[in-house]
């Protein structure tokens, strides 16, 4: 466990004074252009937008999760300045769908963390050993910070995955994480993990688009709600977040 990172989500957090974790997921598929120049032109439209909307947010949110696709589209080199203007700002965690053999994880972990990652997200499901372990250990020697994923927000996360919430918990608790991610949508895995592990992130997503209320996982005992087309698609982002804070404080 990281005490570095979870130092800074917290002080951070009390800075902005805001639970809210913007996801950011850009639908842009630049490989749908076949000049490079065009590409190269789009993903710096991209870049200045995204940086525009981080600094309409600041005091609004406390960090910010970036997703595959928005890695994909802009590359990491573009994502590394993206997290290099705000950093004074928000904490940055990096939703990788990491789920492969520790060697491997730690070699992704290492560039991501290197690029001002200050955490990331691994799957539980893989197992403790030669998984996540390794990956934890990485996090404890650069200060950063590893979060299990032991849960999921869409449906058929309840088909499987979700009804082995107790024995994925063990594993992350295990494998020395910093905390989980466990779906708004599904409020009671939230509650669960609370009270079993009290003292222990917890980041959920499925607000708002996704069906879950706005401050519903906090009422659970999640510690941040991970938000994103809801404002990210606004046509205010700034107003849509003061009115989901709002929500989120009653």
């Amino acid at each position: 466990m990281s005490e570095a990172f979870v130092k800074r989500v917290n002080e951070l957090a009390k800075r902005s004074d805001s639970r809210i974790v913007l996801a950011i997921d850009y639908d842009f598929n630049p490989y749908r252009l076949k000049l490079w120049e065009l590409r190269s032109k789009e993903r710096k439209k991209i870049l200045d937008e995204t940086e525009k909307l981080l600094s309409e947010l600041r005091g609004l949110i406390a960090g910010v999760k970036v997703g595959v696709p928005m890695m994909f589209s802009l590359g990491l080199d573009i994502v590394e300045e993206i997290i290099s203007s705000s950093k004074q700002s928000y904490f940055f965690i990096c939703d990788s769908k990491m789920a492969d053999i520790g060697h491997i994880n730690r070699l992704v972990a290492a560039q991501l963390f290197e690029a001002g990652f200050d955490g990331l997200i691994i799957h539980a499901a893989i197992g403790e050993k030669g998984g996540p372990d390794e990956v934890v250990d990485l996090d404890d020697e650069m200060g950063k910070g590893v979060l299990g994923l032991c849960a999921m927000t869409h449906p058929g996360a309840s088909e499987h995955l979700n009804k082995h919430i107790d024995e994925l918990l063990s594993i992350a608790a295990s494998a020395g994480v910093d905390g989980y991610v466990l779906p708004a949508t599904y409020p009671q895995l939230i509650t669960k993990a609370r009270a079993n592990y009290p003292s222990t992130l917890i980041l959920s997503p499925g607000v708002g688009t996704q069906g879950a209320g706005f401050g519903s996982a906090i009422s659970a005992g999640a510690d941040f709600e991970i938000i994103g087309r809801s404002i990210t698609q606004d046509s205010s982002p700034a107003k849509k977040a003061k009115e989901i804070l709002g929500e989120m404080r009653k």
